[in-house]
């Protein structure tokens, strides 16, 4: 057989092993950074790539009789270097929360994100352990993780809930964010 091959060589902090489940016939490589043990992250390979290891070294191959085996092949090593890339280093986002009283602070002990926003009561979030870290810096919240779609979705979630108000500017602003303030009306 004739194959398309892209070959990826690993740094020596990452270790990887291979599961095979013949229940769903999918291939699943599972990654692990040296330094932690707690990290273990999945990428389950599509039917029609094939791998091998080779000193250090991933080689990923596809039969060249596929239809668009080239274009599959590059789309693929594209889409696992961008996850695989995420996982060794975090992704962080930083809010910014402002206005007089309005105060952010983690009880790491339970895992929640407690916030003083101007309402009647303290709003307490539960933090997502196994995804999300979350740190809080004076008022900056530093939200680190490995998905990208899993932070966004934390820090929108907690922007939605003091959204920057359109004329003093109060509320949970992005970092390097500029937004447009309204003029108070003098009457």
């Amino acid at each position: 057989m004739n194959y398309k091959t892209k070959t990826l060589s690993l740094s020596s902090d990452l270790e990887f092993f291979f599961l095979n489940f013949e229940v769903n016939a999918k291939n699943i490589l599972l990654f692990k950074k040296k330094a932690s043990s707690d990290k273990l992250k999945y990428y389950i390979l599509p039917d029609f790539i094939q791998f091998e290891k080779l000193d250090g070294a991933l080689v990923f191959k596809i039969n060249s009789c596929v239809e668009n085996s080239t274009v599959l092949l590059n789309n693929f090593f594209l889409s696992f270097l961008k996850w695989l890339k995420s996982f060794e280093k975090p992704l962080k986002k930083k809010l910014i929360l402002k206005g007089l009283g309005f105060r952010a602070s983690v009880l790491s002990s339970e895992n929640i994100l407690e916030l003083k926003l101007g309402f009647s009561h303290i709003i307490k979030i539960a933090i997502p352990v196994n995804d999300l870290s979350v740190k809080v810096d004076k008022n900056t919240l530093i939200v680190e993780g490995v998905d990208p779609v899993k932070i966004g979705n934390f820090v929108t979630y907690i922007r939605n809930l003091k959204f920057p108000d359109s004329y003093k500017g109060k509320g949970f602003w992005y970092k390097n964010e500029t937004i447009t303030l309204k003029e108070i009306k003098k009457t």
